[in-house]
C-alpha cells in the first residue's frame, strides 16, 4: 500500500510519502521544505546571488538538477548534495547574476536516496531585471557631467545597489545620499545630508518606506473622488510618490493612463503624466513622450535629468522607487512649472551596449548636455 500526503503547518508543502513494502517492513519517506517554497515558482531578481535551502528529510537523501522544458541550471549552485536522513539541513544556494538580458528558469530536486518515488522539486525563475528596474547586463554610471556645470557622481556594490549619489552644481552640493544595507536584518539606511532613513528591503533591495522621525520618502495611494466619496486606485494605473521633510511635503502623481500597465518586474511601462505638488499646492505638470529607447540599459533612470538637477531628487535618479521608472527614455516633456507653459525636447545618443552616452535637454532657453561616465 502507497500514499502521498501533504504536509502543511510552519514548514512550506511538500512531498510526504508513507509506504508499505511488506507486512514486516515499513518505511517513512520525504521532504518538508522551510525554505525556499517548494510548491511555486521562486522568484528573483537578476542581482540576486542566492537563497538559503532549509528542509527536513525522513530519509537519507541527494540534490540533483531538475530537468524539465527550458531548464537552465548552469546558474544555480548547492554546496551540500548529499546527506543523512532525520536532520534539519541548511545552506546557501548560490545564484549567478543574470547578465543575460532575458529570464531565466531552473531547479533542483531533492530525493531520498533509496525511496526514488519520495522527492521535493524546487524552481526557481530570475527575472532580466535588477531590483531597481535596470536590467542584469546594464552598466553602472558613475558620474554624469552637464554643460551646465553640474555633477552627478555614483558608487555601487558588486551587485549594482547604490551606496552614495551626490548631485552638485558650479561646486556647490545640492543633494547628498550614502546608503547602507544590512544582511543581518534586511535593513536599508539613508544618510541624506544630516537625516538619517531606515527601510526594511526584499529580495530587489528597494526600500519601499523610508522614515524618521520627521522625514519619509515613500509611494503612496492615488485617491480618486467621484459622487462625494474617495476610491483607491490600484497603482498599475495611477500611484504616487511622496517625499516629506520637517520643511517641505513633496507628491508627485504618476499616471500610467486610463488602460494602466503591468507592474511585473520585467514589463515594459511608461507614465504619460506626472504631476506635482509642495506642501499640498498644485506647481505643475507635465505630458510625456517617448522614444523606441530603453532606460533599462544604464544604471539610473535618465528620464529624471528633464527638469534640470535643481529638481531632480536623488531617489528617483537612483530608481530605489523602480516603478516611478518608465522603461522608455523621453523625447519630450510638455506641461505647467507654476503658471508658465514649458516644454522640454530630449535628444539621446547610446553607446554600443544601448546605454546612455550623451542627453541634451533643450527648453527653448538653453541646451544641457548631460555626458554619461561609467
Amino acid at each position: 500500500m502507497k500514499t502521498i500526503k501533504s504536509f502543511l503547518g510552519i514548514f512550506a508543502f511538500s512531498a510526504l510519502v508513507a509506504s508499505c513494502l511488506s507486512d514486516e517492513e515499513n518505511y517513512q519517506a520525504g521532504f518538508v521544505v522551510q525554505s525556499p517554497v517548494s510548491n511555486a515558482v521562486n522568484a528573483y531578481y537578476a542581482n540576486n546571488i542566492g537563497d538559503s535551502l532549509i528542509f527536513f528529510g525522513y530519509g537519507n537523501w541527494a540534490i540533483e538538477d531538475y530537468q524539465f522544458d527550458g531548464a537552465d541550471n548552469s546558474w544555480i549552485t548547492v554546496p551540500t548534495k548529499k546527506g543523512r536522513g532525520s536532520v534539519l539541513y541548511s545552506q546557501e544556494v548560490s545564484f549567478l547574476q543574470n547578465t543575460t538580458g532575458t529570464p531565466r528558469y531552473g531547479g533542483i530536486r531533492i530525493y531520498d536516496t533509496d525511496h526514488s518515488d519520495a522527492y521535493a522539486p524546487l524552481v526557481f525563475y530570475q527575472y532580466a531585471t535588477r531590483g531597481d528596474g535596470s536590467l542584469g547586463n546594464a552598466a553602472d554610471v558613475k558620474s554624469i557631467a552637464g554643460s551646465d556645470g553640474s555633477l552627478i557622481e555614483f558608487a555601487y556594490d558588486e551587485l549594482h545597489r547604490p551606496l552614495s549619489v551626490k548631485i552638485s552644481k558650479e561646486g556647490t552640493t545640492l543633494q547628498d545620499l550614502t546608503l547602507s544595507y544590512s544582511k543581518l536584518d534586511s535593513t536599508m539606511t539613508v544618510l541624506d545630508k544630516a537625516s538619517s532613513l531606515t527601510a526594511k528591503f526584499g529580495r530587489d533591495y528597494q526600500p519601499g518606506l523610508l522614515t524618521n522621525a520627521t522625514d519619509t520618502v515613500t509611494y503612496a495611494t492615488y485617491y480618486k473622488n467621484a459622487d462625494g466619496y474617495s476610491y483607491p486606485v490600484y497603482a498599475n494605473y495611477v500611484f504616487n510618490y511622496r517625499h516629506v521633510t520637517a520643511t517641505k511635503n513633496v507628491l508627485i502623481t504618476h499616471d500610467f493612463g486610463e488602460k494602466g500597465v503591468s507592474l511585473n518586474s520585467d514589463s515594459l511601462r511608461t507614465i504619460k503624466q506626472l504631476f506635482f505638488f509642495e506642501n499640498g499646492k498644485r506647481v505643475g505638470n507635465l505630458e510625456l513622450t517617448y522614444g523606441q529607447m530603453d532606460n533599462r540599459c544604464q544604471s539610473i533612470d535618465a528620464n529624471q535629468l528633464v527638469r534640470g538637477v535643481e529638481e531632480c531628487d536623488p531617489y528617483l535618479l537612483a530608481s530605489l522607487f523602480r516603478y516611478t521608472r518608465s522603461t522608455s527614455i523621453l523625447t519630450k516633456a510638455k506641461g505647467k512649472k507654476g503658471d508658465d507653459e514649458v516644454e522640454y525636447n530630449v535628444i539621446t545618443q547610446l553607446n554600443a551596449n544601448k546605454s546612455i552616452n550623451t542627453m541634451t535637454v533643450s527648453d527653448g532657453v538653453q541646451n544641457i548636455t548631460y555626458t554619461f561616465n561609467y
